[in-house]
């Protein structure tokens, strides 16, 4: 069923202008890129789906902090199925059980979901017209999350970060850096034995900002 599900989100997401890479669908619309992953389960009948979005752009400055620029010249796919970019903030998922995968029906539930993933990422990105509005969109939608799901330990600040840097707020970018290595956070990434916010926090002092006293 697993090739089966690869070869339907492949030919579904040509016919809507997607792409795809092993069971990852994404496609962009302006500077958000959108993420689409379908599962099915024999034995048990499920089907689960998930898109998620991000500013595709901070991938590139994720890079750049992690000392890894050179995935910049790797295949456009590498955004949706890379280690070391962002996974994306969360809009829609769908989790169902008891199907009897009879001929035609992954393929119509797929469809369905690929349906509302559709609408979904049509509002968001007719939503986010600047980095200022995808931050408040991004905020808003991880509120909505952690409302839901009180017990999650995440959080969006290395988007923040990647953010400030972006925009070429060092300042802030550092302020975030330390405050999140005094809260033992890592960001979910490390390269060379240093978390993402200790590889932020330095760039950022390379970059010709004075480290604060007592470093």
């Amino acid at each position: 069923m697993d090739r089966e599900l690869r070869d339907l989100s492949k030919s579904r997401a040509k016919a809507r202008g997607w792409k795809s890479v092993a069971n990852v669908v994404y496609w962009t619309s302006g500077p958000i890129f959108f993420s689409f992953v379908p599962s099915a389960g024999v034995k048990t009948g499920s089907f689960h789906c998930s898109v998620r979005f991000k500013w595709l752009d901070l991938d590139r400055v994720l890079w750049r902090v992690l000392d890894m620029e050179a995935n910049e010249k790797a295949p456009f796919s590498l955004h949706a199925n890379g280690a070391f970019v962002l996974t994306g903030q969360g809009i829609f998922s769908c989790a169902e059980q008891d199907h009897d995968w009879l001929p035609g029906v992954l393929a119509d539930r797929l469809d369905r979901a690929m349906d509302t993933a559709s609408i979904r990422a049509g509002e968001i990105a007719g939503a986010v017209t600047s980095l200022e509005t995808y931050l408040a969109l991004l905020e808003e939608e991880h509120e909505s999350f952690m409302r839901r799901h009180p017990k999650a330990i995440i959080n969006i600040w290395k988007e923040r970060l990647l953010a400030s840097l972006l925009v070429g707020d060092t300042a802030q970018a550092a302020d975030i850096a330390r405050s999140r290595i005094a809260a033992h956070d890592h960001g979910g990434f490390t390269s060379g034995g240093k978390s993402f916010f200790e590889l932020a926090r330095d760039l950022c002092e390379a970059s010709g900002m004075p480290a604060p006293h007592g470093h």
